[in-house]
């Protein structure tokens, strides 16, 4: 497995979670492709080659994993594995082994089930009363893929070559280092970033792995943690605002905006100022005045949800944001009174705040959340799409608002690379690594291996 900054020499073989303990998973169906030839392999006993075609379940039952193959049953086994025979990997859309309903977004408002094609071996086991799979392949494969699960295959070069780099500086930075102890090195997932296997795999992604091979960005002697997004709504956010660590050189708020460009509520310093950016917008890379939100289907990731990225709004009544504050916070508030800000990060982004409300005993209360996170989980039933957002008013009776307006700005925690703000950059011609350079103030491309 990976081990955090260290600067590989080779190329490293990925262990990338597919499906997760908390997916609660008790069957895996798949289907196996023409070509390769397969194997199959129990924790004892001999193998099996499998045939193209066979559709194959993995049951957990008591203590071990049973496995139908169309529809018989051999037997029941501890773990798992199929390998594909002498090693053989086939690089191509949809090519690999099917495995169905697998999630993604998982835990966020655009959760879905989809199919995905995943070469290399995988390999199934127990973990308490669950399943768990685990995808087997080279750290430049798994790239590929990342490029278009992340993106879609329409960005021009300059994205898919900026987005494979960062993703595989990420990852070779290895600072977070989730899923260590499931025997993982990454999951599946926005959690760590999005992998989904060959299922849109594109001639372009394959070609922005090939051309940047083993390329990392540095700062000082260490891999970057190259943290990225999808909309920074026209600032970057600070890496110490989002995870409350120490200051990061090369991951400091940016400015997304051409130089010709000023906006007078630079730098978001006062909540007139947040106002002032929120409702009238600059002409940010990341706007829809350069890439137009009806051809983002084109250029997002296959699984992203429609909707507007850059500036968002929504209306809660009374009754609507009452419970979902029940629900999130454990509060027993009969109404909300007000939401006030309290420290805001440089993009606007809310890093804390206080609710005042009004509980069932008629008492007035206050509840202060200080974490960007947690704020976006408390406002939306599943996550709100970024804590840059103001509060609007709509007046009631006896002091108690009618219903919010929450007017925002954004598309997650705004930290580092903008994939909406590099497209637009490349739309307007920069190249790689003019666009690495404007996410990641001060960094060196390094060539690993």
């Amino acid at each position: 497995m990976l081990e955090p900054n260290v600067i590989p020499t080779e190329e490293p073989i990925l262990r990338v979670g597919i499906f997760l303990p908390i997916d609660k998973c008790q069957r895996i169906a798949l289907v196996i492709p023409q070509s390769p030839v397969y194997e199959l392999i129990p924790e004892s006993g001999p193998r099996q080659i499998l045939k193209g075609d066979e559709q194959i379940e993995f049951i957990l039952f008591e203590n071990q994993i049973g496995i139908q193959i169309n529809g018989l049953t051999p037997n029941a086994q501890l773990s798992w594995k199929i390998i594909p025979r002498g090693g053989e990997i086939q690089i191509a859309n949809k090519a690999g082994i099917k495995v169905k309903n697998v999630v993604a977004g998982r835990g966020f408002h655009w959760e879905k089930y989809i199919d995905v094609y995943l070469p290399g071996s995988i390999e199934i086991s127990r973990m308490n009363d669950n399943l768990i799979m685990i995808n087997v392949l080279p750290l430049e494969q798994y790239l590929m893929c990342v490029a278009t699960s992340e993106m879609g295959a329409a960005c021009p070069l300059s994205v898919i070559k900026s987005q494979t780099i960062i993703a595989r500086s990420w990852l070779l930075a290895n600072v977070e280092m989730k899923h260590r102890n499931l025997g993982m090195d990454v999951c599946n997932d926005d959690c760590c970033q999005r992998y989904q296997g060959t299922t849109f795999l594109s001639e372009h992604s394959i070609k922005g792995a090939l051309e940047t091979t083993g390329q990392v960005l540095i700062y000082g002697e260490k891999i970057c943690d190259t943290r990225y997004h999808k909309n920074c709504g026209g600032v970057t956010e600070s890496f110490e605002n989002v995870w409350n660590g120490s200051a990061v050189p090369y991951l400091d708020s940016v400015i997304d905006i051409p130089p010709d460009c000023p906006h007078s509520a630079l730098p978001l310093d006062t909540e007139a100022k947040v106002r002032n950016w929120i409702e009238n917008p600059p002409l940010a890379f990341c706007c829809p005045s350069i890439v137009p939100e009806k051809e983002l289907k084109k250029y997002l990731g296959n699984v992203d949800k429609e909707g507007h990225y850059f500036r968002w709004h929504f209306r809660m009544k009374q009754r609507e944001i009452t419970a979902l504050f029940n629900l999130k916070l454990n509060l027993d508030a009969a109404a909300i009174k007000s939401i006030e800000p309290l420290k805001r990060g440089k993009s606007g982004r809310l890093t804390s705040l206080a609710i005042n409300y009004r509980d069932k005993a008629n008492v007035d209360k206050q509840i202060v959340i200080n974490d960007q996170y947690a704020i976006r989980e408390a406002f939306h039933e599943l996550f709100l799409y970024s804590s840059a957002f103001v509060v609007d008013v709509e007046e009631g009776s006896e002091n108690i608002p009618a219903a919010f307006v929450l007017k925002g700005a954004g598309w997650g925690h705004g930290v580092g690379y903008c994939q909406i703000g590099a497209l637009g950059m490349a739309l307007k011609g920069y190249s790689t690594l003019e666009i690495l350079e404007h996410y990641y103030p001060g960094v060196k491309l390094h060539q690993a291996y």
